[in-house]
């Protein structure tokens, strides 16, 4: 096989022109020239200057917060300082305090307003008399002999009598409205005691005995009311009525 390529001969060879390799030409070198400019302030085309802004924004921002803070404080203070003067603390003062009483009062009326006065229960008897005509010799009974017990159907004649039992009454008045143990808080306590004394015959009726030729036994009728004799009209009036217009 020939060495020789195509049908040239094979004295003649490939003749290659010379030339010169710049320093640009060097294989690791490359053209600036094919290279895009860079923009100024822009890398990998993101604009520095605004990746800046938004990184020292809040920074700024707090910054400046805080100085306009501390001198807002400050501007207060100064203006606090300035407006109260002891004539303005004083006069701040006596504002608060009436503000309070005036607080106070009005937080009373209401009260008053909601809660009704305490008024004075209705007397369900209208005076001593009727209490003893009523309920006393009704329900009060006991033998009366005139010797070993006695009892004045004129007890109006007997100033002590007149007291007890006035008492007796005004007491029942108030212990009626216990429902529970008034009654017999008035019978142990106030009943018992009066009227054993009423009917002892050295007490209050000791001149209104058998001789005296009034009616003040009972000793005929077992279990009968204690005797009664009606007071001179006017003599106790009803309280329970209202007083006459001008008295």
């Amino acid at each position: 096989m020939s060495d020789n390529w195509g049908d040239a001969p094979a004295d003649e060879g490939i003749e290659a022109e010379p030339f010169e390799l710049d320093e640009g030409d060097e294989p690791d070198a490359r053209d600036d020239a094919e290279l895009p400019e860079r923009e100024p302030g822009r890398l990998f085309g993101i604009d520095i200057g605004d990746v800046a802004t938004a990184l020292a924004a809040p920074a700024i921002r707090a910054v400046v917060q805080k100085a306009i803070t501390g001198a807002v404080k400050d501007a207060v203070a100064a203006e606090v300082d300035e407006a109260l003067d002891p004539t303005v603390v004083e006069e701040l003062q006596a504002q608060a305090a009436t503000a309070a009483r005036r607080a106070v009062t009005a937080a009373m009326d209401a009260l008053d307003d909601d809660e009704p006065a305490d008024e004075e229960p209705a007397l369900y008897y209208g005076s001593v008399d009727e209490f003893v005509r009523e309920y006393l010799v009704k329900n009060y009974r006991r033998r009366v002999d005139g010797e070993r017990s006695v009892w004045a159907a004129d007890w109006w004649n007997y100033p002590e009598a007149v007291i007890r039992l006035d008492a007796l009454w005004r007491a029942w008045e108030h212990l009626r409205l216990d429902p529970t143990t008034g009654m017999s808080v008035w019978f142990r306590d106030h009943a018992e005691h009066h009227m054993s004394v009423l009917l002892d015959p050295h007490g209050p009726f000791a001149a209104a005995g058998a001789g005296d030729g009034r009616v003040n036994t009972n000793d005929d009728q077992k279990g009968a009311e204690l005797p009664y004799t009606a007071p001179p009209e006017g003599l106790y009036p009803d309280l329970r009525e209202e007083p006459p217009t001008g008295v």
